[in-house]
């Protein structure tokens, strides 16, 4: 299928059309395989989907959501995202469950992420139904001009401060990343380091686990590679060492246990910067998701990343992919 952005079509039988899915692209691969999850959806309840497609920032993207719906609600599937067949059952099923509370803004469904998840299945809260009559009331963040690294934080908090409610199930509806490249993977990494930094979002010791977890990916000492991976960095920015002073403090906040073994972090390390007194590095012996971890640290810090697409940092990506292959 030919698409662009906002081609519009009905997928299932004819009938009153309740939700509206509204798949956000940058057309990176794995659009092909979001595309066939909804085309593989169980026809019984129709639905409107509206592509949107190289908006940015990310923020306006999702503020044309409710710029563009026109059923009561929508669902935000981002191009890395794969819906079950029976995804919209599931969705009317809350509907239908929580008709007389008009309070609930958001439903949000679970998603299989083998490389974020936590648990067995390893899950995330990542898919999202809005209310629709709610919604087009708040725009996101300045309107969606300005480029945040939490668009649905600073989206949903003046909402939940107006007595609005959200209902977070537990139920999985398909699964996220299941064809994510490294590439994508790292940039996942920048982004959970922009939210850790921003002292208005609110954030969670999950949160940092979800760094920790990479760092941990194999036994090599992580206070010497964070040395010898920003020394390399110079070459796109200067000495980085006084501004990893709060990422790494953060990194090193106490956690407890319990919250470490759903991560399954092991061994854990305490995190500097080590001098390893030109220790040699076997590159091809260390984790890809080690590294990409620490090189998107270096990149928030160093202002090269923004929550938007043209403004991602794929030169600097290359460029430690192609070290690691020597």
């Amino acid at each position: 299928m030919s698409i662009h952005d906002g081609k519009e079509w009905i997928h299932g039988n004819p009938g009153d059309i309740k939700i509206t899915i509204f798949l956000v692209t940058i057309q990176s691969h794995q659009l092909e395989f979001s595309l066939e999850s909804i085309n593989k959806l169980i026809p019984t309840f129709p639905v409107l989907v509206n592509v949107i497609m190289n908006v940015a920032p990310t923020n306006r993207a999702y503020n044309q959501m409710r710029e563009r719906c026109k059923t009561p609600y929508f669902i935000q599937l981002d191009e890395d995202m794969e819906l079950k067949e029976d995804a919209i059952q599931i969705c009317m099923n809350q509907i239908e469950k929580f008709s007389n509370n008009q309070k609930i803004f958001l439903h949000t469904f679970k998603l299989i992420d083998t490389d974020l998840g936590i648990g067995n299945p390893p899950i995330i809260d990542c898919l999202k139904l809005y209310n629709n009559d709610i919604m087009k009331k708040y725009p996101t963040y300045n309107n969606g001009e300005t480029a945040v690294s939490s668009v649905d934080y600073l989206w949903h908090n003046p909402i939940l401060n107006n007595g609005y409610e959200i209902n977070a199930t537990s139920i999985i509806i398909g699964s996220h990343g299941s064809h994510r490249t490294n590439y994508e993977l790292f940039l996942r990494y920048c982004k959970i380091t922009k939210s850790l930094l921003d002292p208005d979002i609110k954030t969670n010791s999950g949160h940092i686990c979800k760094l920790l977890a990479p760092l941990h990916s194999d036994d090599t000492p992580i206070s010497e590679l964070f040395w010898i991976i920003q020394d390399e960095f110079k070459k796109f920015a200067p000495d980085l060492s006084e501004k990893l002073t709060p990422i790494i403090s953060i990194l090193n906040s106490f956690i407890k246990s319990g919250t470490l073994s759903m991560y399954n972090i092991q061994n854990r390390q305490n995190i500097g910067l080590i001098n390893p007194n030109n220790r040699q590095i076997l590159w091809a012996e260390i984790s890809v998701k080690k590294v990409l971890c620490i090189v998107a640290i270096l990149c928030v810090i160093s202002n090269n990343y923004e929550y938007s697409f043209d403004k991602y940092p794929i030169k600097i990506y290359e460029y430690f992919m192609e070290i690691m292959r020597t």
